[in-house]
């Protein structure tokens, strides 16, 4: 571009470059021929090429396992190290993000429920009380551990641990019944919200809830109830 007569800025910016950096490489090849840095320049390496093999692999593949790094390696290393690396290079071990496809009809109901709560007041959503629930793995096994909560806008509420599998029926004896329902009564015009997960939605948690208000869940909703 140089030899064509173009200007430093015009190359800069073609390039996506400083004009200090297109006048150095310039000036290196009008006077030795080449642009190629030279041996021992520049900034001391800071890492070591094994690790940066193990970041490069996370960063191709961000759902490769540590222990396809550690054989792609080729080297003794334990999965702390890993890890370790990895976690240097701010990379962290994180559940996918899956988003569901929306259709014009999701879009339509959703602007529908927008639109029916449009006039609601701090007063009204102080009304709502919402359920989700949590998983925590507390060992190397994949356990489910399940915690459920049901906050108010402006009381605590007690703290419910799940063991196992919750199923629609467990969901009713286990939760609801014992104490969902009970914080709900002791609330005047509370209306409930939960998600569409499978145990709420099975015939004996929906057959319970018809005693309840509750609040629809809109059509494909990108965030939990919280």
């Amino acid at each position: 571009m140089k030899t064509a007569g173009w200007l430093t800025r015009r190359v800069a910016g073609q390039v996506d470059r400083s004009e200090c950096t297109v006048r150095n490489c310039w000036e290196q090849w009008t006077r030795e021929g080449t642009h190629a840095r030279k041996t021992g320049s520049g900034a001391t390496r800071k890492t070591t090429r094994r690790e940066d093999r193990i970041v490069r692999q996370a960063l191709v593949d961000p759902t490769v396992t540590r222990s396809t790094i550690r054989a792609d390696v080729g080297v003794a290393i334990v999965p702390q190290t890993i890890s370790r690396h990895l976690a240097e290079a701010n990379l962290k071990s994180k559940r996918p993000f899956r988003a569901l496809p929306l259709i014009p009809e999701h879009l339509q109901l959703r602007l529908q429920w927008c639109q029916a709560k449009s006039m609601w007041n701090v007063t009204d959503w102080q009304k709502v009380v919402f359920s989700d629930e949590s998983r925590f793995v507390l060992g190397t096994d994949d356990s489910r551990v399940r915690v459920w909560r049901r906050p108010a806008y402006d009381s605590r509420s007690t703290l419910i641990v799940m063991r196992g599998i919750l199923t629609g029926q467990r969901y009713v004896d286990d939760i609801f019944r014992p104490h969902v329902g009970p914080f709900l009564y002791g609330l005047p015009g509370a209306i409930f919200r939960q998600d569409n997960a499978r145990p709420h939605t099975a015939r004996v948690a929906q057959d319970f809830l018809c005693h309840f208000q509750t609040l629809p869940w809109p059509a494909a909703p990108p965030i939990c109830p919280l």
